[in-house]
């Protein structure tokens, strides 16, 4: 019978080795949410300083008046009538000629939006404010009759959330603050001077990104109608995308390297509630190609260890991956609490902004088994799915602007991971990207 050797240092002893990082992890909640927001403004910052290159006149206004319903994602969803949300967008019209990046996303428009919603059940949801830094791109090539696709991420406040004896139902949203997305389309129907006015529909989401527990996050579909003002007049042919222009059509390779810092809760969607809250570290190596400044598109590998996954080991020495003794998981804590991931990315680059969405394919996740069997029960297709596919998606501030097509440029970010498509865990990242000429 094969002996199996336990390492000699306690837990106490092992547990030690992180103590210095995590006098942050009590915080580190709070940080990645006011990381999102002070991101936020760094957007607003960035496009307001950008725009002021040639005009203060296509600053807007833009009340947004939105009515839907919230989307049940499991049974026993708390009932609900109809969301209200009002949205004031303050954002920029960018229509300079000289501009690269306006006249690749045909003059698009940038900001911030503040938005208030009573969500149909205050005594459950209460109020929800958000904060979300956006960009409204054009697909036609004039403002009149166009129609418009408008993405943001940004963060929310509840007033109300999940609490084991005053609000038990409220498995939805598990903590006061939490990820806001947004994705609509939007059709322009009246255009004068000084006045825009557009009808649409789309989604909005709010989800704590697996930081607190319990989290099913909220889905809602929407209809809005907005009336986008504009202090200063501005003419139709000011608003036409000037495509006669020279064109960067030059490949940009690049490498590039980060390193994140995550956080999140141990337990799946519904719970166990209350438990203790960990940091995964991530670092990540990759390499691609820019098209025309504005498209950034890569393929690398990333490596993350979790401290959730190392510690229940350490609790847990005995169990094991398969009914095989010599695969004990203490035998190799440190590798079977971490993961290694092929990813592949695109990142849309407007000036100082990045706007990521990557996915990936778990080539080794050892612990992901045993998480299964302790939390979701999933079944096939859905823990192949959850198991196999990494995703990942969020917000870039590059320090000097993409336009610039420097060598050496620093970001850094705050997004969103998934196991396929259920929250993992927040993360604020820093980066270095190196061009290569």
């Amino acid at each position: 019978m094969n002996r199996v050797t336990i390492p000699q240092s306690s837990r106490a002893e092992e547990i030690f080795l992180f103590q210095r990082i995590k006098l942050c992890a009590a915080a580190s909640l709070r940080l990645i949410f006011l990381f999102a927001v002070q991101l936020s403004l760094f957007t607003f910052q960035t496009i307001a300083q950008t725009t002021e290159e040639k005009s203060r006149g296509h600053f807007y206004i833009e009340p947004n008046l939105m009515l839907g319903k919230l989307v049940k994602n499991y049974s026993k969803f708390p009932s609900s009538t109809y969301r209200q949300t009002l949205y004031m967008d303050f954002g920029f019209y960018d229509n300079r000629t000289f501009n690269r990046a306006s006249r690749f996303y045909n003059n698009p428009s940038s900001g911030i939006s503040l938005a208030y919603s009573s969500l149909g059940n205050d005594s459950v949801f209460g109020k929800e404010i958000d904060l979300v830094p956006f960009i409204d791109l054009n697909c036609s090539k004039q403002l009149k009759n166009s129609f418009h696709f408008k993405f943001g991420i940004g963060a929310s406040y509840f007033t109300r959330h999940y609490d084991r004896i005053a609000n038990p139902t409220n498995e939805p949203i598990g903590s006061s603050f939490t990820w806001a997305f947004e994705a609509f389309i939007y059709q322009n129907i009246i255009s004068r001077s000084h006045w825009n006015f557009k009808i649409g529909g789309g989604y909005l989401h709010s989800s704590n990104g697996h930081t607190q527990l319990p989290n099913f996050g909220i889905n809602s579909m929407m209809l809005s109608v907005t009336a986008r003002y504009f202090p200063h007049s501005i003419t139709t042919e000011q608003t036409r995308v000037d495509h006669s222009k020279e064109v960067d059509r030059r490949k940009h390779f690049f490498l590039q390297s980060r390193f994140g810092l995550g956080y999140h809760e141990f337990g799946g969607t519904t719970g166990p509630t209350g438990g203790a809250k960990k940091l995964v570290y991530t670092g990540v190596i990759s390499g691609g190609i820019i098209f025309r400044q504005h498209v950034k598109i890569r393929a690398g590998f990333n490596y993350r260890f979790y401290e959730q996954y190392y510690e229940y080991i350490l609790h847990h020495p005995l169990e094991n991956l398969t009914q095989d003794s010599s695969k004990l998981f203490i035998t190799h804590p440190r590798w079977n609490a971490s993961a290694v991931t092929f990813i592949a990315g695109i990142e849309f680059l407007y000036n100082h902004i990045g706007m990521d969405i990557e996915s990936g394919i778990n080539i080794s996740k050892p612990f992901y088994p045993r998480f299964n069997d302790l939390y979701e029960n999933d079944a096939q297709p859905f823990y192949f799915l959850k198991s196999f596919f990494a995703t990942r998606m969020g917000l870039n501030y590059y320090f000097i602007s993409t336009k610039k097509n420097p060598r050496n440029n620093v970001f850094v970010g705050a997004h969103i991971n998934a196991n396929f498509g259920q929250a993992d865990f927040s993360e604020a990242t820093i980066g270095y990207v190196l061009q290569l000429k």
